[in-house]
């Protein structure tokens, strides 16, 4: 006799084709009713609440008098609440969310009693092979998945997954989702015929006797009847013994059963769609997100935490509050972008929002610094902040606002810095100046885009620089008027229309650096699918202008294209030219770095498209790398499956279509390239040319969900509605780089990665501000390093702790090998510990691949 687990949930999905003001309100009804009915009938439960309590926190909003009711029923065990603060997609966004969304989760059921501890991901799009290694961080030692396993991957449906790091956890899929036993029909005549077809289909891959009944769906309402339905069906028949469970009693009846070892992520689409073209859908969307992410844990909070060891406050909640409006735009659907126009515009408005408030608080602690700073020299001060844990050289992007022609930067012992102007346009400052707002004449200044050289950058710390206005610079400004992109790494040059890069160190050359393709896309917003018959264009013969610019810190080649191109799907159907892709790149060398920093715009006229930029490895290689939360993954360029998905009539292609954080490369072990992106998601190896990556700058669909698309057939997902913002009409940027490799992962190459990652940044305290605060009377030093920590590995963050008077510092392994990494060096307690910050871990110099590493650094209290 099989034992059958009956697990009654909801999944709530908080936005979709509807608003999260359309399911808070119905979410205010369905909690009346759940928590009436399971404390009117104390044999009802335990429910789970979808594994989010960001459910809890938007009921709350409307209901704050019920807290004390559901901290009751939790307690209690019949309301289990997490461990998620949201059910976050793990393929598309970044390492750092991930943490957050446990450890606000944690949080919240700390706050609400206790933490269901088990990792139930019900719906994300495919399941990144770092899922393990994120729960163990956190305690947790189970998993219930779905959406992406098939027996391609591991024959049985229970197993023990492990990460490259060696984080290993019992894992349960749904192999029919979970909403296969939704809306049970409580008399058990009338059940039983469909239940057990049901529970056929859950036991198919089964290795145990122990079967998961999940019973509940999208906002659906509390099936309160079915556990005495499945009491009367245990009377009347002897396949099954149904039991009222949970995930927890599940696996602890699961424990004698021996389970098979897997390693990787979950991807295939054979019976559950995964929706690869999520990561491409909505690019803007998730270039917002990722720039979101990125400034705040590796430049907000390291200023914040420096600000904080000097005496300044830190606004921990501020920036927990921004965490959590953008984990809001984490769900698989909200930031896969496969939603109503109106969410979509809704998901990225959260983003935006946070990035103003992430910027403001920037802003002002730049300028708290600086007034506590005494000036070494006359001007005006400039600090320039290194997040990173380590001193560093290097050029940044800083931005002026000058009155007249002549100005000098220099260092605090009088010595002149160099620097090169980028663009300079003129600036009414009234825009910009409160003060200068009233004014009856406009003030227009300089504005001057500049490459600054810095040397000696404490480790997350500042130096301070002077702007001398109307004082001549005392460096000679060189120019050059030859065609070519050139230091002691690499050469560019233009042959014809065809850019080419020579690596001046082993001598390899790749001879079409640059192709841009542009293919129709009949899919929709979850979906790429090529038209059966497509048509693709290239940028091949559309050069029409190059020019080159050279300075004294960077060249650059300036690159506008005019591609001829079918304006809609039926023109490619057609062959018919009527439309114009108009696309611009800036290709900049610096003089000290040996990556190629890539700026595109795209004008983008064109429906139902979508426009990749091809990029060759020029090396032979059957697999290539990409990188995923906290970690690198091999993949192999062509799978398997696709000679047998048809055949055997999976929902979905599982096509060479994959995700990334920001970066894909391909290596014979000694050669090859890497391409690093900031915010585009989404890369191809074509099954014609596997030594391209492809990848996607943005996909152009008019649809939220569509039937019958070639990689795709079938039903339509999600609902048919029209989308067409998701088109994405209008001025496209985007913003990449190559880092060409001549020694595979050499320390030098993921040197390079992680400062194109993490750069340098200038702040001009300009005098004029657009709000004002009083002055705070602390006094800073002009040169400051909060800690140092010479490692090997990428820096992750550097913030307060979510509990007590200190900071945490985070690294990860980038690469594929062990790495020997030392402790941090800082006047402070220092102590390792896990993702969640709770649990203590044996401290260990060795870092295995795909692991982070994690410090908790409380300063020693003088006195």
């Amino acid at each position: 006799m099989k034992t059958v687990h009956l697990i009654q949930h909801t999944h709530w999905d908080r936005e979709w084709y509807f608003t999260e003001n359309d399911s808070q309100v119905l979410l205010y009804y369905f909690m009346e009713d759940l928590l009436n009915r399971l404390e009117a009938d104390t044999s009802l439960g335990p429910f789970i609440l979808d594994g989010q309590t960001v459910v809890l926190e938007d009921y709350f909003q409307f209901a704050p008098e019920n807290r004390e009711r559901v901290q009751a029923l939790v307690a209690a065990g019949r309301l289990l609440i997490g461990p998620w603060y949201t059910q976050t997609d793990f393929l598309v966004v970044g390492a750092e969310s991930i943490t957050r969304n446990l450890l606000l989760g944690q949080l919240d059921c700390e706050r609400l009693g206790s933490r269901m501890a088990v990792g139930y991901v019900p719906d994300s799009f495919g399941q990144s092979a770092q899922l393990p290694m994120f729960l163990k961080q956190f305690a947790i030692d189970h998993a219930v998945v779905w959406r992406g396993w098939s027996e391609y991957d591991t024959p049985f449906t229970e197993f023990r997954w492990r990460s490259l790091d060696g984080s290993c956890v019992t894992t349960a899929i749904l192999p029919q989702g979970y909403g296969c036993a939704k809306w049970l029909q409580t008399d058990p005549h009338q059940a039983w015929p469909g239940l057990s077809e049901v529970l056929e289909k859950q036991a198919a891959f089964s290795r145990s006797t122990q079967l998961i009944l999940p019973n509940g769906n999208d906002q659906s309402p509390f099936e309160y009847g079915v556990p005495a339905m499945l009491d009367a069906l245990n009377t009347q028949q002897t396949v099954y013994r149904f039991v009222r469970s949970d995930f927890a009693r599940y696996f602890e009846a699961l424990e004698s059963t021996p389970l098979d070892i897997f390693e990787g992520e979950l991807l295939s689409p054979k019976y559950m769609r995964v929706h690869r073209g999520i990561f491409s859908t909505r690019m803007d969307i998730k270039q917002t997100n990722a720039r979101l992410e990125n400034f705040v844990s590796r430049q907000l909070e390291p200023l914040l935490s420096v600000s904080w060891s000097l005496g300044l406050p830190y606004p921990q909640q501020v920036v927990e509050n921004i965490w959590r409006e953008a984990m809001k735009s984490h769900a698989h659907d909200s930031i896969g972008g496969c939603n109503s126009d109106r969410v979509n515009a809704i998901v990225k408005d959260r983003l935006l929002s946070g990035q103003e408030k992430a910027s403001q608080l920037f802003e002002l602690n730049m300028q708290m610094l600086a007034n506590g700073i005494s000036a070494q020299q006359d001007g005006k001060k400039i600090i320039i902040f290194n997040a990173l844990p380590s001193p560093r050289d290097g050029l940044v992007a800083l931005t002026l606002y000058l009155p007249g022609e002549d100005f000098s930067i220099v260092d605090e012992q009088g010595h002149s810095c160099r620097w090169q102007i980028l663009q300079e346009t003129s600036q009414d400052m009234s825009v910009i100046v409160q003060e200068l707002s009233n004014s009856p004449y406009p003030v227009f200044y300089r504005k001057c885009q500049i490459l600054l050289d810095v040397l000696a950058i404490p480790a997350s710390g500042y130096s301070t620089l002077y702007l001398q206005e109307g004082v001549p610079s005392c460096f000679t400004r060189s120019s050059s008027l030859t065609h070519v992109l050139e230091n002691q790494w690499l050469r560019l040059t233009l042959e014809g229309d065809q850019v080419v890069l020579v690596d001046k160190r082993s001598g390899k050359r790749w001879d079409n650096l640059i192709l841009l393709v542009d293919g129709g896309d009949a899919g929709d917003t979850y979906n790429y699918s090529p038209p059966e018959d497509d048509w693709r264009v290239t940028s091949e013969g559309s050069l029409q202008k190059a020019e080159w610019q050279h300075g004294a810190l960077a060249s650059t080649l300036m690159l506008n294209w005019s591609i001829a191109a079918p304006q809609t799907l039926e023109d490619r159907r057609q062959r018919r030219c009527n439309g114009l892709l108009d696309i611009s790149m800036a290709i900049t060398l610096t003089h000290q770095s040996p990556v190629l920093d890539m700026k595109v715009t795209v004008n983008n006229t064109l429906q139902d498209h979508r426009l990749q930029v091809h990029i060759p490895s020029e090396v032979c290689a059957d697999m290539h790398f990409a990188d995923q939360p906290f970690g690198l993954i091999r993949r192999e360029n062509r799978p398997s499956t696709l000679d047998v998905w048809q055949q055997e009539n999976w929902g979905e292609s599982p096509a060479s279509l994959w995700p990334m954080q920001s970066l894909v490369m391909m290596h014979d072990g000694r050669q090859g390239m890497c391409v690093v992106t900031d915010g585009l998601r989404e890369y191809e190896i074509p099954d014609d040319r596997p030594s391209i990556m492809a990848v996607t700058l943005l996909r152009s669909v008019g649809w939220l969900g569509r039937a019958g698309m070639p990689w795709r057939p079938g039903r339509a997902s999600g609902m048919a509605l029209p989308s067409p913002d998701s088109q994405i009409p209008g001025e496209f940027h985007a913003s990449l780089a190559l880092v060409p490799m001549h020694d595979a992962e050499s320390p030098e190459f993921w040197r390079s990665v992680e400062r194109w990652r993490t750069p340098l940044v200038g702040w001009l305290d300009s005098g004029w501000a657009r709000f004002k605060t009083n002055p705070h009377n602390l006094a800073f030093p002009s040169t400051y390093s909060l800690l140092r920590w010479d490692t090997p590995l990428h820096f992750s963050t550097l913030k307060k702790a979510q509990q007590g008077e200190a900071l945490i510092l985070r690294g990860w392994n980038p690469g594929s090998r062990e790495l020997i990494s030392p402790a941090p060096e800082a006047n402070a307690i220092l102590s390792e510990v896990a993702l969640s910050e709770m649990q203590s871990v044996t401290s260990h110099n060795t870092v295995p691949a795909c692991a982070p590493v994690s410090w908790r650094i409380t300063p020693i209290i003088k006195g």
